[in-house]
């Protein structure tokens, strides 16, 4: 075992998350500055790096190393305790093979944190089931709680001289486990797969590391698209959401079945009654530690964001500005609490800023003149902050041999629809259909900003060729293509969703941009304003935002250099490099 590195140091209190359940738990971090040379020159040990408590040598399972600090979270009655960072030992099991084997490379790692025990001869049984004792007992030392001194858990199968009374009471009183009846737990019985994945999730609700959401049949939310989620029970759906892909499934392929892009479909199931393995319920523990165990960059320290972050929204195509925030800010971000699942779409992001219900807006476009007149109505005044350079595209199918149009061609065919042929415009004898955007997308306030003038989209465009998403645009075009008659299609979008939308559509194969009075859209050409419908990415925010506010901290935090590293890898075109 290697010697013990960076011995009792004192504590720094990042926060604290408190929980619905009788239990709190506390976060704190220790300084480490030799974690980055141990990931380079010792990563098997690095993947042991944890803490442990200075008195009695217990390792805290929710502990991991990052960005020079080793962070814990611990039970709140633990928070004064003296720690030191270690290196655990490589936990060996007698039913290791020599082989490789994921099941056990599991196995030793949650062993190695003190989740998982060997049986009385030291193997791991990856593929045994185990009971509802046993699984509770899993889950509680994952969640470095220990059993009561009172052992009457008030079930009538277990005996306080059961050698689970005492931890099973303990997991009743926080809230993490239910009886089969008011009175009986069957701590013997297999659990199943469904009791475990909500043993689980409720250990992240007690422990702050996730919320629990409300899910229906209507509404799944982040639920995988299990083939048999009927047979979920209604109490476990939640946690099935909570989960998310962590759940253990099982993945069944068919034959002959394929996508419309010709890959085979497999299928998901729950199987949610099947009894749960030793390996299973460790997987997902350690699913749980890998990504929801949350912590902060020294960036997102400095801004405050570890404390709070703003309540984020914007338009479907700046959604990759959410993700690359919370990617570079914390690790295992993704899964932070308050990362949106997506956003509202433009219209309706500017109407919940409008309202309060959001802090700011990542917005690809300026306000639409009807958001413009709600925000008078409301007496609210916005204030865009430019973050990034961005562009409005026109765009036909790639073998259509026009290079490009005029400002005045496009204001002419949306407006007045006066062409009909691509020949009218300086191309080859083949019809046009103009594709357009519906009134409340972003894509349609750019119209009214470059084109329309206070016009509205000629009615039989609106009513024959409206794309009601900003993908739906993109296919549309490609799918507007005719042989007989010729024809080609038109459309408009984002410049940077055009191109970030290419390995999902083909759209740089299957479309092609079109030059605007000369220019093509370029980087160069976006940046450095030659193009004549360049424009900036934004955030939004009420003018009354107040200073210290997140909000305003994420402004300021878009505008250094990792902020606009941010916006480079969410695939748009930074202001600063």
């Amino acid at each position: 075992m290697k010697k013990f590195v960076s011995l009792i140091i004192a504590l720094m209190l990042v926060f604290s998350t408190l929980s619905a359940y009788a239990e709190d738990f506390v976060k704190f971090s220790v300084s480490y500055p030799e974690g980055e040379k141990l990931w380079a020159e010792d990563y098997q040990a690095y993947t042991r790096l944890a803490l442990r408590f200075a008195d009695d040598k217990t390792t805290i399972p929710l502990s991991e190393y990052y960005d020079g600090y080793v962070y814990a979270l611990v039970p709140e009655k633990d928070k004064d305790r003296d720690v030191e960072v270690f290196i655990s030992e490589d936990k060996t099991f007698t039913d290791e093979t020599s082989d490789y084997s994921y099941e056990m490379t599991i196995m030793k790692l949650m062993a190695a944190r003190g989740v998982i025990n060997g049986d009385g001869e030291g193997r791991a049984n990856p593929n045994s089931n185990i009971t509802r004792a046993e699984a509770t007992a899993m889950v509680m030392r994952f969640l470095g709680l220990n059993e009561t001194e009172n052992k009457n858990t008030g079930f009538k199968d277990v005996k306080e001289t059961d050698w689970h009374a005492g931890v099973i009471a303990a997991a009743k009183n926080i809230g993490l486990i239910q009886g089969d009846s008011p009175d009986t737990f069957s701590p013997n019985r297999l659990v199943s797969r469904e009791e475990m994945v909500t043993m689980i999730a409720r250990a992240t609700w007690i422990s702050g590391l996730q919320r629990e959401n409300q899910v229906t049949d209507d509404d799944r939310g982040n639920i995988p698209d299990y083939k048999d989620y009927e047979y979920i029970s209604d109490w476990a759906r939640n946690s099935y959401e909570t989960m998310r892909s962590f759940a253990v499934a099982d993945w069944t392929p068919t034959f002959g079945e394929a996508n419309i892009h010709g890959e085979p479909i497999d299928y998901l199931y729950a199987h949610p009654y099947y009894p749960a393995t030793r390996f299973e319920a460790a997987v997902m523990l350690y699913r749980v530690w890998d990504s929801y165990f949350i912590n902060p960059s020294q960036i997102a320290i400095e801004y405050g964001f570890d404390k709070e972050m703003p309540v984020i929204d914007g338009s479907t195509s700046t959604y990759p500005f959410t993700e690359a925030v919370y990617r570079n800010l914390f690790i295992g971000g993704w899964y932070h609490p308050d990362m949106p699942r997506k956003h509202s779409k433009s219209h309706a992001s500017y109407e919940r800023l409008i309202n309060g219900e959001v802090d700011m807006l990542f917005a690809s476009v300026y306000p639409a003149s009807d958001i413009l007149a709600l925000a008078k109505e409301k007496g609210v005044e916005l204030e865009l902050i430019p973050i990034a350079y961005d562009a409005m595209i026109f765009f036909t199918n790639a073998d259509n041999p026009i290079k490009g149009l005029t400002k005045e061609q496009i204001s002419k065919i949306y407006v007045n629809n006066t062409y009909e042929n691509w020949s009218q415009l300086g191309g080859e004898d083949s019809l046009l259909y103009p594709y357009c955007r519906n009134n409340d997308s972003g894509s349609h306030a750019q119209m009214e900003r470059h084109f329309l003038n206070g016009n509205q989209i000629h009615e039989k465009i609106q009513n024959e060729t409206t794309s009601v998403t900003m993908a739906n645009v993109l296919t549309d075009v490609m799918d507007a293509k005719t042989d007989d008659p010729k024809g080609y299609g038109l459309g408009y979008s984002i410049y940077y969703y055009f191109n970030n939308m290419d390995p999902f559509y083909d759209t740089k194969t299957e479309l092609k941009l079109l030059e605007i009075d000369g220019v093509y859209p370029t980087d160069e050409t976006i940046a450095d304003g030659s193009y004549p419908l360049s424009n900036n990415t934004y955030i939004v925010l009420r003018a009354d935002e107040e200073e210290n506010s997140p909000a305003r901290k994420m402004a300021k935090f878009m505008l250094t250099q990792k902020g606009q590293e941010c916006v480079k890898e969410a695939g748009y075109g930074p202001l600063k490099n």
